[in-house]
């Protein structure tokens, strides 16, 4: 048993799902990927300098009926960019204003939280400023969490449940009743 709690805590990274986004190859015809905070899911969205393919990448909501809420949480790993060539932008459309922006002179450092919706986007976009790109870099960890979801099917099995458990109950207590006085008329 100790042996099998070692393994799952050297081993505890493994089981998270990770998904990993480069900038450089990302193809802009790629759906959004849906975001799913039941599923340990760890997205890592990277740039090391280069040619641009797509200069966004968009992760949605998952269509779960009952999912209200959750925490998107954008916690930089390091982000360097010593020659103004890009910015950085966090969203919630492309047309929209941007949530955050990051460049040379405000490097994401810190970690960013956005409360996901039932139908929400957050998009990555990189704006190139300059053309000397070879020296940017980023690395993005986006993690899904603290999920939340709506009560009515969780109220609707306890007190079907528990409606069930009472007529079980009195079923059973009939029918010791009945073999009861069964017993008793042949005595």
């Amino acid at each position: 048993m100790l042996l099998l709690v070692f393994i799952l805590v050297v081993k505890g990274n493994e089981a998270y799902n990770m998904f990993e986004v480069f900038f450089e190859s990302h193809s802009c015809d790629t759906p959004p990927h849906h975001l799913n905070p039941l599923n340990s899911e760890v997205i890592v969205a990277s740039y090391e300098g280069g040619p641009i393919r797509c200069n966004y990448v968009a992760f949605s909501t998952f269509n779960d009926p009952d999912l209200v809420t959750y925490e998107l949480m954008v916690n930089p790993l390091y982000h360097e960019d010593p020659d103004c060539a890009i910015s950085l932008l966090y969203r919630s459309t492309l047309t929209s204003k941007e949530l955050k922006r990051f460049n040379c002179s405000a490097l994401a450092e810190d970690r960013y939280n956005l409360k996901m919706t039932k139908n929400s986007t957050f998009y990555l976009q990189i704006i190139p400023t300059n053309s000397n790109l070879e020296k940017a870099r980023f690395k993005l960890k986006l993690i899904p969490t603290g999920a939340t979801f709506s009560t009515e099917d969780l109220i609707a099995i306890i007190s079907g449940g528990s409606i069930g458990l009472v007529v079980l109950l009195s079923l059973v207590g009939f029918g010791i009743c009945l073999f009861r006085k069964k017993r008793k008329d042949k005595k």
